[in-house]
């Protein structure tokens, strides 16, 4: 088997909260993000892409589940840099919870004059991640999943973070 081969399910006990897929050098690539709180790293560490698609976890029965935010850091110079946030949150369809998403790029940006200017820059050009949903939003603004990309280049991920949302995902301006 090749780097991306069998991948063991280190978070079988908890339903997956989402799925990141990727096609890599023909082989499908599929990391579950587990709905328990912690850090994880990348399962393949250095592996980089050009986009990832973020589909949906498991469907949950019982009350509905708590919402969560997934940080997703990239590899940095020095350290891992935070790339963007994925808000989770469960709607009811039928008897179960399923979840839905919507993402929150990490852009800081300070005012030059009258214009907004985006402070995060890679080679001269404002480093965005880009979001394409799959389907349309529901009422609330949430996708059923969606494609994430960059626009100044692939990504290196290195890891995430799974929080409860209890305070807002994003810092203030």
């Amino acid at each position: 088997m090749g780097l991306l081969g069998f991948l063991p399910n280190l978070w079988s006990s908890t339903p997956p909260l989402l799925m990141l897929q990727h096609v890599h050098e023909g082989q499908q690539l599929n990391w579950a993000v587990a709905a328990r709180s912690g850090q994880y790293p990348a399962p393949v560490a250095g592996l980089t892409v050009s986009s990832w698609t973020v589909v949906p976890g498991a469907p949950l029965g019982g009350p509905q589940p708590p919402d969560r935010v997934v940080r997703f850091y990239v590899q940095g110079r020095v350290k891992p840099k935070l790339l963007c946030l994925v808000d989770v949150r469960y709607f009811p369809q039928g008897s179960a919870w399923v979840p839905y998403y919507r993402m929150d790029e990490r852009m800081y940006f300070t005012r030059r004059g009258h214009q907004w200017v985006p402070l995060t820059f890679l080679n001269g050009v404002p480093a965005l991640v880009t979001a394409t949903p799959l389907g349309f939003a529901n009422a609330a603004g949430y996708y059923r999943g969606f494609s994430f990309s960059r626009t100044t280049g692939p990504i290196t991920l290195a890891g995430w973070t799974v929080v409860r949302d209890d305070a807002s995902p994003l810092p203030a301006p």
